[in-house]
Parts: C-alpha cells; structure tokens; sequence
C-alpha cells in the first residue's frame, strides 16, 4: 500500500480489526487492492468521523468507489454491537481503538493450562 495514503490505511486496518467473517476478509482484500490503484488519499477528516461516529456517519461523504466499503464497515459495527462485540469506539488521530479488550496474562495462561474434554473419565489438567 502507497506510505502516502494514511485515510485509507486507516479505514483498511480499522475494517480488518472487525473483520469475523469469510466475506469480511474478502471486502478488505477488495477494498486493498482498488487502494493500491489509487493516486488519491481520502480526506482524513471524514475517515475520523466514520471512525468515530460510524452509526452517525453519512456514507455518501466518501466518493465512489469507496461509498460500498464505508457500507461494509457500517455493517460490520452494527453486526459486532448485536453481537456484545464493541469493537468500534476510536481515540482521534490514532488508528488503535480505544477499548478492544485484549486479554490478560492471567486469562490466557488459565485458558492454555486446562484441557476440555466432553463425555470422557480424562480430568483436564486443573482437576488433578
């Protein structure tokens, strides 16, 4: 991707971070390459406020070709809010969101150091 388009790289990483699904995948696939034949950035402005404000945001703001993906990414906000997943929220000018959990040491060591087994006298690791 060109170094001199920030705009869209922010909107590719921001949709590759809610991306959950197959076609997910694909549209950021689609949405890099139509990047990588651009000559032109989008306004960082407007990239900010979809960011974020997405439910608020008036797709028509960003040209053609790119009015489908900001779609897409609309969706994909509205999906992750019905599924518990509140992935969307951003700090300004900074392309991390500011409130994706990710999880503690703690949980993770937890997580890795036990076995599930169903329908079997096997103990997981914790139980012995």
């Amino acid at each position: 991707m060109n170094t001199n388009q920030p705009a869209f790289k922010k909107l590719l990483e921001a949709m590759k971070r809610l991306s959950n699904e197959v076609n997910d995948h694909e549209i950021c696939k689609r949405l890099e390459s139509l990047i990588l034949t651009s000559k032109e950035d989008l306004n960082m402005l407007v990239v900010n406020s979809l960011l974020e404000k997405p439910l608020d945001f008036e797709p028509k703001e960003i040209p053609e070709p790119y009015t489908q993906y900001v779609k897409h990414f609309i969706y994909m906000v509205k999906r992750n809010e019905k599924q518990g997943v509140n992935k969307h929220v951003y700090i300004p000018d900074s392309p991390e969101p500011a409130n994706i959990k990710k999880p503690s040491g703690e949980r993770k060591r937890k997580i890795e150091s036990s076995t599930v087994v169903i329908n079997s006298g096997i103990k997981s690791k914790s139980e012995k």
